[in-house]
């Protein structure tokens, strides 16, 4: 592999994804050890990292070490293709997060063993996502627990979505939502658990994504409004 990293590229890369998922050049710096001025000098294209950090930063956020040097690759293509050649390369396997905090980046939070693969032109279509593995049974029989789900990065609140939201400081939770002007709805599927109403004016609700795809024992894509 041409290890030639373009110092520009990379830094408009690696600014971007800290953007997507929340990161600051302090978080960032944290998790790899590096000093912020180092992350701001990346991010400025005014220093290119060693090779281990590239590839460090690409597995952390899921993407192809050779994109994130500035090559004009895909995003999420494997960095080394079959002997068969690049059209047996479809698929791009993605971590699974088992929970997802308020007070991190969500690329900060605890990954499980488990991995999604997942079409490439699919998650070029998507966007910016990540993969959550539902915790419990809230949304049951529709999402069961260790059902994956894939949340794409969306802040827009439609009615009928499926959300993934914070309420309040809590851990992620997945719900169906409802909006009423300033009131956003957020009903359970499982008739244990009860709907609540929150007011957005005074409810600390942030919303983190729509899911997109899920999979148990089948696959079920959700139609989503392009924005």
């Amino acid at each position: 592999m041409d290890n030639h990293i373009n110092k520009d590229v990379f830094g408009s890369r690696l600014k971007q994804l800290m953007k997507n998922f929340n990161e600051t050049t302090y978080s960032l710096s944290k998790q790899f050890k590096l000093s912020p001025p180092s992350i701001s000098r990346y991010t400025r294209g005014e220093m290119a990292p060693k090779m281990t950090t590239v590839h460090a930063l690409a597995e952390y956020f899921d993407v192809n070490p050779e994109w994130l040097m500035g090559k004009t690759v895909s995003m999420y293509e494997s960095e080394i293709l079959d002997d068969e050649g690049p059209q047996q390369e479809t698929c791009f396997d993605i971590s699974v997060f088992d929970e997802i905090r308020y007070d991190k980046p969500i690329f900060s939070n605890h990954k499980n063993d488990r991995h999604l693969k997942l079409p490439i032109d699919r998650l070029t279509e998507w966007g910016p996502v990540f993969a959550f593995e539902i915790p419990d049974d809230t949304m049951a029989p529709v999402l069961r627990p260790s059902d994956l789900v894939v949340i794409k990065l969306d802040t827009q609140l439609v009615t009928g979505d499926f959300v993934a939201l914070h309420v309040n400081e809590e851990p992620l939770i997945i719900r169906k939502i409802n909006i009423d002007k300033n009131k956003i709805i957020t009903q359970p599927f499982n008739p244990q658990y009860d709907a609540r109403s929150y007011d957005l004016h005074k409810n600390n609700v942030q919303i983190i994504g729509s899911i997109v795809y899920c999979l148990h024992t089948e696959e079920r894509f959700f139609s989503y409004s392009s924005k």
